[in-house]
């Protein structure tokens, strides 16, 4: 049974943070920057922190999670630029309030305020003034976002024989993974040029933020697969759906809206 609840995770995380001038400032992000927060979200907490205190804000913050309960998994990401970053699981938190600290160096220009990309954070305190709300330039976004048109559309063409060919031997796993990978994804990312360009690299996350629902629900009926002979219709539906966004791509350009 759970007894640890987000509240009592918020007020200490509050606290710990808070006592340590090392810290300049923290937010709450995630799915609480998009005011869609709910009884099954986890607790993203960025906070900016001077260059030399990280490792001992870690120790800090795990030794206050752990005293109100055992922290019974953590794990560290490999290879963050910019950032450091451990998720903590408590014991009496239960299997969803996972703890997702993300600790910025002083000296990091990256700060993660875009409000295209991550939303309005819930500011928790700001000691030096820098929770300053950020925009992407558009101009610069979109011509990115039209750069990426061609060799999304090349890779798409380049690489569906993977799946029809791994179907016609009977190797389900394969065609399947390859049909998530070199198809499914790549519809997607250009559903998400279309609609919501700036949030492109977004994947198969969001897509109810990002799309409209009619579309959310068809991406859904193409991800559910049976069998083969339906790997081969869904394959076929997508690569249709893919080149009629491609086309309206070339014609119109990053965010023009869907296709019919």
């Amino acid at each position: 049974m759970s007894t640890v609840t987000r509240t009592d995770l918020v007020n200490l995380l509050q606290r710990t943070l808070g006592a340590s001038q090392a810290v300049d400032a923290v937010w709450e992000g995630g799915s609480a920057a998009f005011g869609t927060d709910d009884a099954l979200s986890d607790l993203d907490v960025v906070a900016v922190v001077a260059d030399d205190a990280v490792r001992s804000t870690f120790a800090v913050v795990e030794a206050a999670l752990d005293a109100l309960s055992p922290v019974i998994l953590r794990y560290e990401p490999p290879g963050g630029i910019g950032f450091s970053q451990v998720f903590y699981r408590l014991r009496d938190a239960g299997e969803f309030l996972v703890v997702d600290l993300v600790l910025i160096r002083r000296s990091d220009p990256l700060v993660f305020r875009e409000v295209e990309l991550h939303g309005r954070g819930r500011t928790w305190f700001d000691r030096r003034g820098i929770l300053v709300e950020a925009h992407l330039d558009v101009e610069r976004d979109l011509e990115q976002a039209r750069s990426r048109v061609p060799s999304l559309a090349a890779a798409f063409d380049m690489f569906q024989h993977l799946v029809t060919k791994e179907r016609l031997r009977g190797h389900a796993v394969e065609a399947l993974a390859f049909y998530q990978a070199w198809t499914l994804r790549p519809l997607v990312e250009a559903l998400r040029l279309l609609h919501a360009p700036q949030r492109r690299n977004f994947g198969l996350r969001y897509l109810e933020r990002d799309l409209p629902p009619e579309t959310c629900r068809r991406v859904e009926s193409l991800a559910f697969v049976h069998d083969l002979a339906d790997l081969a219709a869904k394959h076929e539906q997508a690569r249709a759906w893919f080149a009629r966004c491609i086309e309206k791509l070339l014609s119109t350009g990053p965010g023009s809206g869907l296709p019919d």
